[in-house]
């Protein structure tokens, strides 16, 4: 019968102190992915030495994840508490810039003020350019704008390849026929390329590029090959004022001080949201799709943000712009053109 006890409800079931090893085990692991991205990507050593360094201080913690769960931690814990204080005193000293090498469409930092209805906004960018490889014509602009005469609010989407995956612009369309894009970006420095993981450890600073559709739409669909799809957002004039006051108010908290991009809290579709939603929390519920680029007109369909006359993925067809950007290349009027 003493056999039989192997059999019971209770065999097998770890004690409450092993269970209790379990949190800090797993904050412990936690720590060092976090940490090793995060000596990767900003400790201030050539790659090699990063490497080692990122590898080295993952392991410790990794390993000191293992001692916790073997019943070591006290003896564990002090010294790794020790140097993760060490490592987020130092997480604390990397702060955004404003003076690094920029590339030349980052080079600028838009300005906008506001007197009664009129809003002036500098440094416009409207580049003219030939091909992906060649340096642009820089112009930067001054432009001045009547927020009683915005009356049109459209999405634009520049996908690459997965379509799930997409660069989101806003576009906000005047009476007199002129447009002003909204982006939000990183700001590149010459030599550097995006890469999403990056974006999570403080590798680049935050930017909106506020720019003419002749530049900023035409130059993603003719001279990168990429598909750009527009969306007639269905909204009141006075919201859509409401938000281009939102975009104003990041531009000029960006022109006091350098923030960093963020893949996940701070890119160019969580943005919006996150505009969106200061407006109107109850218009714009959370939705998985906001974390989706590509889904967005979707989300923004099912809201009865867009005309729903057709269905959405025969809506998402017409939408797609590229060949008439194409066919626009050298129209006097791009955004016009793309329109029709």
């Amino acid at each position: 019968m003493r056999n039989l006890r192997v059999f019971s409800d209770d065999a097998g079931q770890p004690p409450m102190k092993y269970l209790l090893r379990v949190p800090p085990a797993l904050v412990l692991a936690g720590f060092a992915l976090w940490a090793f991205g995060a000596l990767w990507f900003q400790a201030p050593f050539p790659e090699p030495a990063r490497l080692a360094l990122a590898a080295g201080v993952a392991g410790l913690f990794s390993a000191g994840a293992i001692g916790v769960l073997l019943g070591h931690v006290r003896r564990v814990l002090l010294p790794l508490a020790v140097l993760a204080l060490g490592i987020l005193i130092w997480w604390a000293t990397v702060k955004p810039s404003d003076t690094r090498d920029w590339t030349a469409d980052a080079a600028q930092k838009a300005r906008i003020s506001r007197n009664g209805d009129v809003i002036t906004v500098k440094n416009v960018r409207n580049f003219i350019w030939s091909s992906a490889e060649t340096p642009a014509q820089e112009r930067w602009e001054t432009r001045q704008y009547s927020l009683s005469r915005l009356k049109t609010l459209d999405l634009f989407l520049s996908t690459w390849g997965n379509p799930d995956i997409a660069h989101t612009l806003l576009s906000f369309g005047f009476d007199d026929g002129r447009h002003l894009v909204f982006s939000v970006e990183i700001r590149k420095e010459r030599g550097e390329a995006f890469d999403s993981l990056a974006g999570f450890f403080r590798k680049y600073e935050l930017m909106i590029s506020v720019a003419d559709e002749a530049d900023i739409i035409k130059v993603r669909a003719n001279q990168r090959d990429e598909q750009v799809s527009r969306y007639r957002i269905d909204v009141k004039p006075e919201n859509a004022a409401r938000l281009f006051l939102k975009y104003a108010a990041l531009v000029q908290r960006l022109d006091e001080a350098p923030e960093f991009y963020n893949t996940l809290t701070t890119n160019c579709t969580t943005a919006i949201y996150s505009m969106l939603r200061e407006l109107d929390a109850k218009e714009f519920p959370l939705d998985r799709r906001v974390l989706i680029s590509g889904r967005v007109p979707e989300y923004l369909y099912d809201l009865g943000y867009i005309a729903r006359d057709l269905p959405f993925e025969t809506l998402k067809q017409s939408a797609n712009i590229t060949a008439r950007s194409k066919a626009a290349e050298g129209a006097a009027d791009y955004s016009a053109a793309i329109r029709r």
